[in-house]
């Protein structure tokens, strides 16, 4: 008897992830993307490589592809794609495994977002609309202000503008603005909380009808200061946090597999929800190696086994981005002193989770690892 299929759209580090826990739920990975990358290593997993979103809805609806089977998005441009075809593909396929669309559009709509955070009264920094006709000069802004994109770009690729910008004074603030919409990309602002002794957090969540499943890592690197993807990330054990997040998966009917952001400031204690990522996110290998099955919870809630389930005690990392994050002339963690050699050693031998290792499926790995060594005269040095 065949198995089921698991279509997964996006072939980065985050649909790796997904690839090797699919199979451990017993299912057959199927990789989608338009562009070459690391999950398409996989030994695990089946690779179709298409010319275009058109050809991907095309590939996605062909019988012999979407019969019985189920869908996931990787990335926030894939859940795009999702929402855009939402229809076709909940007819095609036995379940899309996301959240419905009207919740997707709160979750990657940064004002949207912003305003249904306000609009329940959830802890989230103050947030500031940015008209299209731009800044009037009476507009009363407080700095320091976080500037970022309407949606996510982190995983577009199109590297035209960063994930954020903290700006603190008005000319700063006006010029990265005209940098967004020469982007074509309109911008949010938000209060910065940069500055401020910071703790990020990173809540990792299931959810399907009464059943929940979640766990709580600190960002250890790089620093909250450098807005920037986790590399070294640590599961902790916060009730707060995981609170926070559980209750606005709940207020939200939320249904998948989504990652909540979630900075913590030392000298208030307060904890604001940044943003969450309605998907499988680039740490999601912490679920598996912490026996948090999410996989599991979207598949069979009813089966759940929750014995298996940690807390604490896994250290997740990507050892080329770490690499750059501590030793690059641009932001070099250890080469400025912010991290000692003695504990990036330390952290380095710690790890016990990883975002390309796999004993059973090292291909991924040793193509990194070759690519690390072509670029580091370009990106190291």
């Amino acid at each position: 008897m065949s198995r089921k299929k698991l279509v997964i759209l996006g072939a980065s580090i985050t649909g790796l992830g997904v690839v090797r826990d699919a199979m451990a739920n017993g299912l057959e990975p199927l990789l989608v993307d338009v562009s070459d990358g690391i999950a398409f290593r996989s030994s695990l997993a089946r690779r179709i490589l298409c010319d275009g979103d058109e050809q991907v809805l095309k590939t996605l609806l062909a019988h012999e592809i979407c019969a019985g089977s189920l869908l996931i998005a990787t990335s926030d441009s894939w859940i795009e794609f999702v929402m855009l075809n939402r229809t076709a593909l909940d007819d095609a396929y036995d379940t899309v495994l996301h959240a419905s669309n009207d919740v997707l559009e709160i979750c990657t709509d940064k004002f949207m977002f912003a305003r249904w955070c306000l609009d329940n009264q959830v802890s989230a920094p103050r947030f500031y609309e940015i008209e299209e006709g731009g800044i009037p000069a009476d507009c009363d802004l407080t700095y320091p202000l976080l500037l970022r994109p309407y949606k996510g770009v982190m995983n577009g690729g199109g590297g035209e503008v960063p994930k954020a910008v903290h700006v603190s004074e008005r000319a700063a603030l006006l010029r990265w603005v005209k940098a967004f919409r020469d982007a074509k990309i309109h911008p949010i602002a938000t209060q910065s909380l940069l500055g401020t002794d910071l703790v990020q957090y990173s809540v990792g969540l299931a959810r399907n009808g009464a059943l929940t499943v979640s766990f709580v890592a600190e960002k250890v690197r790089p620093h909250a200061g450098q807005c920037a993807v986790g590399c070294y990330v640590v599961l902790r054990e916060n009730a707060e946090v995981e609170a926070l997040a559980r209750d606005v998966a709940e207020r939200l009917g939320y249904f998948g597999i989504a990652e909540f952001e979630i900075l913590h400031v030392r000298e208030s204690g307060e904890n604001y929800l940044i943003e969450i990522n309605a998907r499988p996110w680039i740490q999601y290998g912490l679920g598996p190696k912490s026996g948090h099955n999410l996989l599991k919870v979207l598949l069979d809630a009813g089966n759940y086994d929750a014995s298996n389930e940690k807390k604490t005690g896994v250290r997740w990392l990507d050892f080329n981005d770490d690499l750059y994050n501590c030793f690059s002339r641009r932001v070099g963690l250890v080469r400025n002193g912010s991290v000692s050699w003695r504990d990036y050693v330390a952290s380095v031998f710690r790890a016990n989770a990883f975002s390309k290792w796999k004993f059973s499926d090292q291909a991924p790995f040793w193509y990194a690892l070759r690519k690390t060594i072509s670029d580091v005269g370009r990106r190291y040095l």
